[in-house]
């Protein structure tokens, strides 16, 4: 049994083998003593693409990375294009479903919806609208539903999804906090 341990970690130093030892420790630890875990969703809504954009996926990154700077540990189901509400619904309950059984604690379905702007020669969708949903994974309880309707641009005439992505995470943050999952 030794030899057979011992020839399938050839090559892996002691050193190598303590620090992951140790990150799986720390990682462990965190997730069963401080850490919550949040799991996101995005959906969105846009006639003029059959494929999550961009735009889409960098809501999700923003997300995803304050979350995870705040101490929080952040998983994510599949970012979906969706063409109703009860497909919206449907996307819920698999994703507070997948983060039941990824042992999260919250599960956080963004739903972003484009507009395409006829006029302009790209056919690029403008976002118009976010509605959010903040659960426990525990429960299913939704504990905040929101929408930000107002949509703030840059200078440019581009939406700006940082201030956007700051106020996700302050409304999401402060839900979380208030609830006692």
């Amino acid at each position: 049994m030794k030899l057979m341990i011992v020839e399938k970690y050839r090559g892996v130093s002691m050193g190598k083998l303590k620090k992951i030892a140790s990150a799986l420790v720390i990682i462990v630890c965190s997730t069963a003593c401080f850490a919550k875990q949040i799991s996101f969703q995005i959906v969105q809504h846009d006639d003029s693409a059959k494929e999550v954009t961009e735009s889409s996926y960098s809501v999700e990154d923003v997300l995803m990375n304050i979350f995870f700077e705040r101490g929080y540990i952040v998983t994510n189901s599949d970012a979906t294009v969706s063409a109703s509400s009860e497909q919206d619904e449907t996307f819920f309950n698999t994703g507070i479903g997948e983060a039941f059984n990824g042992f999260s604690d919250y599960f956080v379905q963004v739903k972003l919806f484009y507009e395409v702007d006829e006029k302009k020669l790209n056919k690029k969708a403008d976002l118009y609208k976010i509605d959010y949903t903040v659960a426990s994974a525990k429960s299913g309880k939704k504990i905040l539903t929101k929408s930000i309707s107002e949509i703030k641009k840059a200078g440019n005439g581009q939406v700006d999804y940082s201030y956007i992505s700051t106020e996700l995470i302050q409304h999401i943050n402060k839900a979380i906090k208030e609830n006692k999952a």
